[in-house]
């Protein structure tokens, strides 16, 4: 179960309510935690990743495409590369303290994972996408 401080944390700095905390709990989920809680029926978060990955180039794109109505497509396209690069993604992971959240299998854990950069890029999209299928798109 998600932290209740993890929520409050959410709404105190964010302004994030989540209505279906079962979408922020799957996002998560490392698939090393659902691995070895099977028996917990938990879903982990890949799928809610590879949304977030899609929400994210969708927001940005479209910022872009009416904040810059004059610049060609090419230029654009170069501009959303530079804004969704995952290195930023793990830098505010660990600035909304995402990584003292996540559930990881004991193996991960050991790892150290949870400060692994690829892991927090992939926990910052699987975030999105929960928010998206929680709140839709806001404009």
């Amino acid at each position: 179960m998600v932290a209740i401080e993890f929520t409050r944390e959410l709404h105190s700095r964010f302004g994030i309510d989540f209505n279906n905390v079962d979408l922020l709990e799957e996002a998560f989920t490392h698939s090393s935690y659902a691995n070895e809680h099977r028996e917990l029926g938990v879903h982990n978060n890949e799928r809610l990743e590879f949304l977030g990955d899609a929400v994210l180039e969708l927001t940005v794109s479209e910022y872009l495409f009416k904040k810059y109505p004059h610049v060609p497509e090419g230029k654009l396209t170069r501009m959303r590369a530079a804004a969704v690069q995952t290195r930023s993604f793990a830098s505010f992971s660990r600035e909304a303290h995402f990584d003292q959240y996540i559930r990881l299998g004991n193996g991960e854990e050991n790892a150290g994972a949870r400060h692994r950069d690829t892991l927090l890029e992939d926990l910052f999209e699987a975030f999105c996408g929960a928010l998206f299928l929680d709140q839709g798109r806001k404009r």
